[in-house]
């Protein structure tokens, strides 16, 4: 089986079952932008909005219960189980799951993950959350 995650600003369906991305993390780094307005200084309280897609093909072709769970840098759950529903994937095809979670609310820097659950197997995918000023310079 194969899974492929991708994390984004937001994923757009289009005919044929694409799907489009618009502010694609292709590093899965988020940097944060520092914002004056909020009343704690340093970390902004939130995203407007962050997307996951997740991509299963190859699976055997049987029906599977799928749900995702994010994790905060602490361990503790980030928002409730997301139930994604019990799907079975045909020979030869794919099917993608979008979450968005909206706002993202930000439990401090570090280290997310989203544990996507195909029946008991758990799927980990991690991501960083980083303000601009501690990232460090690229070279490119």
């Amino acid at each position: 089986m194969k899974i492929n995650f991708l994390v984004a600003d937001e994923f757009r369906p289009e005919a044929g079952g694409k799907q489009m991305a618009l502010g694609l993390y292709a590093d899965s780094v988020i940097i944060l932008e520092p914002r004056p307005e909020v009343s704690a200084p340093g970390l902004p309280e939130g995203i407007d909005r962050l997307a996951f897609l997740i991509n299963v093909s190859d699976a055997p072709e049987v029906k599977h219960s799928y749900k995702a769970q994010i994790i905060d840098p602490s361990g503790k759950p980030h928002g409730q189980e997301i139930p994604l529903g019990e799907h079975t994937i045909l020979k030869g095809t794919s099917r993608s799951f979008v979450i968005e979670v909206k706002p993202f609310l930000i439990q401090g820097e570090g280290t997310y993950q989203l544990n996507f659950f195909i029946n008991d197997a758990i799927h980990p995918f991690l991501f960083n959350l980083v303000e601009r000023e501690k990232r460090k310079p690229t070279i490119s």
